[in-house]
C-alpha cells in the first residue's frame, strides 16, 4: 500500500498524471473502528489502575511522614505537633484523597470490563456472554448494596458513592442557607472597596474578640475596634493562644476516642492548664458532665459521690467548672445550649461536706452555685490544700467577671471566699491578687479579659 501510494505522489511531482488503475489510491488496511475504541478503553483503564498505585505509594510516604515521631523538646511540643499534623490532615481532607483510590480501582474494573465485552462480542458471542455475565453481575451487585446503604446509614456497606448521594439527598436548609452566608460573605468581600479587618494587638491579643465565632445572621463583618472601648491589658505578654487551639482538638479526640480509665483521668486533670478561649470552636461540656455525674450513688435520692470514684469525681468536676466558667466568659456559650441543657437536669451535688474533703465539697458547691442552685458555704470550715486554693481564687475571678458582665450582684460564696482568703495566716500572693482583682470589678475598675487568663497577677 504504500509503495502504491509513493508512486502517485512521484508522478505527480514529475507532472504526470495517472490514470486508470495507477490512479486509484489504496484502501485503509489499519485496525478495525471497533478495536481502536476498545484499545482506547482498556488503555484508560491501565492509566486508572497505575495512577491508583502511584497515589497509593504516596499515601504510603504521607502516613509514614505522619506516624514519625519527633523525639526532641518536651511531651507536650511532641503532642501538640502531632496534633497538628492531624489537623492538616483533616483540613486538607487526607480522608476523602485515600478513600478515591478504591473508586480509581472499581473505574479500572469497570472499563476493562466493558472493553471486553465489546471485543469478545465481534469474535464469538457465547465467549462474550459469559464476560457480559459476570461483568453485570458486579455491576448490579455494586448499585445493590450503594443503594442499600443509601438509605439506610446504619447499613455496613458503605462507600464513597453513597455517603456522596446520602449527603446530597440530605441537603437540608441548612446547609443551603450556610452555602447562601457564604456567597454574601464572598460579595461582600470581593465588591467591597475598602477592607476593613481587625488587627491583632500585642500580647494575647490573637485571639479575633470581634468576630463572632458562632454568629448565624447573614451578615459578617469584620472591623478594628474602638481603642477608646478596650481597656488596657495589663499583663502584656505573648499567650500560646495557637498551641491552645491544638491542645483542646487533642483533649476532644481523645475523649471521643478513649475509653481507658488512667488516659481520661490525664485528660481531665490537663483541661484547667488550657485557656480555652473564643477561637476554640467545640467544648466537651456534656460528656465532662457525664463523666461526673457517674461517679454519684443516686439510689438514696440524693447524689452522694462513690469512695472509690472520689479522683475522677474531683478531676471531673474542677475540669467542668473551670470549662464552663471560661466559656461564660465569652459570652456566646448560652447560644449553644449546653448550658440550659445541664442546667434543667442537674441536681444538687454537694449535701454535705465528704469527710473533711474540702477541695471536692467546695468544687461540687460552686457547680451548684453556677448551676442555679446557689447554697451557703462556709469557707472558715474548709482546709484547702493549696494548689486547689490559688486554683480557686483564679476560677472565681472567672465567675466574678461573667456575674458582674451580665449586671448582676456579686454572689455571697465569692464575697466569703474573699474574706476567707483575707483572714489566714500568710495567704499566697496569687490568690491575694486574684481577690484584688475582684475587688476592682465590683468597683467598676475596667479589665481586659484575657488579663483573666494569667495566674500570676503579682
Amino acid at each position: 500500500m504504500n509503495y502504491d501510494l509513493l508512486k502517485i505522489v512521484a508522478s505527480v511531482s514529475l507532472g504526470n498524471i495517472p490514470t486508470g488503475a495507477d490512479a486509484t489510491f489504496p484502501q485503509w488496511a489499519g485496525p478495525d473502528p471497533t478495536i481502536v475504541h476498545v484499545q482506547a478503553i482498556l488503555y484508560s483503564s491501565l492509566a486508572a489502575s497505575l495512577i491508583s498505585a502511584f497515589i497509593a505509594m504516596l499515601g504510603k510516604q504521607w502516613l509514614t511522614r505522619y506516624a514519625q515521631v519527633d523525639m526532641r523538646g518536651s511531651v507536650v511540643d511532641r503532642s501538640r505537633y502531632r496534633q497538628r499534623k492531624m489537623n492538616g490532615m483533616t483540613a486538607w481532607h487526607f480522608d476523602l484523597v485515600i478513600e478515591g483510590l478504591p473508586l480509581m480501582l472499581q473505574a479500572s474494573l469497570l472499563l476493562l470490563g466493558y472493553a471486553l465485552s465489546n471485543y469478545l462480542f465481534i469474535i464469538n458471542r457465547v465467549v462474550a456472554s459469559v464476560i457480559i455475565g459476570f461483568a453485570g453481575f458486579g455491576l448490579l451487585f455494586y448499585l445493590l448494596i450503594t443503594s442499600a446503604a443509601t438509605f439506610s446509614y446504619n447499613c455496613p456497606f458503605q462507600t464513597p458513592l453513597s455517603l456522596i448521594i446520602h449527603f446530597l439527598i440530605h441537603f437540608d436548609d441548612k446547609h443551603k442557607k450556610y452555602l447562601r452566608r457564604t456567597g454574601k460573605w464572598f460579595n461582600h468581600v470581593f465588591s467591597c472597596k475598602k477592607w476593613r479587618w481587625q488587627v491583632p494587638k500585642q500580647g494575647g491579643a490573637g485571639v479575633p474578640h470581634a468576630y463572632d465565632f458562632n454568629d448565624t445572621s447573614d451578615h459578617i463583618e469584620l472591623f478594628i475596634p474602638n481603642p477608646s472601648t478596650q481597656p488596657t491589658m495589663l499583663f502584656n505578654k505573648e499567650t500560646d493562644w495557637e498551641d491552645y487551639v491544638l491542645d483542646s482538638d487533642c483533649i476532644i479526640w481523645m475523649f471521643d476516642m478513649c475509653i481507658d480509665v488512667d488516659v481520661i483521668m490525664a485528660i481531665m486533670k490537663f483541661i484547667p492548664e488550657v485557656v480555652w478561649h473564643a477561637g476554640i470552636h467545640t467544648t466537651p461540656l456534656q460528656r465532662l458532665y457525664d463523666t461526673m455525674f457517674e461517679c454519684f450513688d443516686h439510689s438514696s435520692g440524693c447524689p452522694i459521690v462513690i469512695p472509690k470514684f472520689r479522683d475522677k469525681a474531683y478531676l471531673a468536676a474542677k475540669a467542668l467548672l473551670h470549662l464552663i466558667l471560661q466559656r461564660k466568659c465569652i459570652g456566646k456559650e448560652h447560644a449553644a445550649g449546653v448550658f440550659e441543657s445541664i442546667s434543667s437536669k442537674h441536681l444538687p451535688l454537694a449535701p454535705e461536706s465528704y469527710d473533711g474533703d474540702s477541695d471536692l465539697t467546695s468544687t461540687l458547691g460552686i457547680i451548684d452555685c453556677v448551676f442555679g442552685h446557689p447554697k451557703s458555704i462556709n469557707w472558715q470550715d474548709f482546709s484547702f490544700t493549696t494548689v486547689h486554693h490559688v486554683w480557686m481564687g483564679h476560677i472565681l475571678l472567672y465567675h466574678a467577671w461573667d456575674v458582674l458582665q451580665h449586671c448582676q450582684s456579686l454572689p455571697d460564696e465569692i464575697k466569703q471566699f474573699i474574706t476567707h482568703s483575707f483572714c489566714l495566716d500568710s495567704p499566697p500572693a496569687s490568690i491575694i491578687a486574684d481577690c484584688l482583682f475582684i475587688i476592682s470589678l465590683t468597683l467598676g475598675i475596667p479589665l481586659h479579659r484575657d488579663d483573666l487568663s494569667a495566674t500570676d497577677k503579682r
